[in-house]
């Protein structure tokens, strides 16, 4: 992700630049055209994760694909939070907290209320694994027409979409600095002491 320093020096993620792979499904595009005719808007309800065999990221999208069976999905979470990246581009996220897992997947899809599959994507196998420091934070971005108006959503996808990288790379430098500090101290006050 290519990111731009904001004015609090928090680095914050571009989305607007980023292929987005992740497809609207033909039921989706029907669903979405009719919430727009109706002007009821589009409300997506779950996120799901599933862990379909031979399916590969490259493979191209299937607009057709069902909701994979039962026995492939492995995870379903309602949408946490959700945001605009511009008029035409949305996002849902989900957190997995560190008391979900243990499973693998590779595909995703959101789901409205009545069950209908808006969109899909495929994935490189990932990986969630229970316990203490393994929070995942799982994001579906759409780009179509009118997103944000259908969608009704005002919370700009910037103001919780983060790249901590940059901070965590500047905190383990500030880390080091301050340790060759401290032994230079303790050596130069051990030469004195000698």
């Amino acid at each position: 992700m290519q990111c731009q320093h904001c004015r609090n020096g928090a680095y914050r993620m571009n989305l607007s630049t980023e292929k987005i792979t992740g497809i609207l499904t033909t039921a989706g595009k029907h669903y979405i055209a009719r919430k727009a005719l109706e002007d009821e808007g589009l409300t997506i309800h779950q996120m799901v994760l599933a862990n379909v065999p031979h399916l590969s990221d490259a493979d191209a999208r299937d607009p057709d694909m069902p909701i994979p069976p039962d026995v492939q999905i492995v995870y379903r979470r309602y949408i946490d939070i959700k945001g605009f990246l511009d008029d035409n581009t949305v996002a849902w996220a989900v957190t997995l907290d560190q008391d979900v897992g243990d499973f693998d997947f590779n595909w995703i899809g959101l789901l409205t209320q009545d069950g209908t599959l808006i969109a899909l994507d495929y994935l490189p196998l990932q990986r969630k694994r229970m316990g203490v420091n393994n929070v995942v934070t799982r994001s579906f971005v759409l780009r179509f027409a009118g997103a944000k108006a259908l969608s009704r959503i005002d919370i700009p996808a910037q103001s919780w979409m983060f790249n901590h990288n940059p901070h965590l790379n500047a905190l383990d430098l500030n880390a080091a600095v301050q340790a060759r500090g401290y032994f230079e101290n303790c050596l130069t006050l051990l030469k004195q002491l000698a």
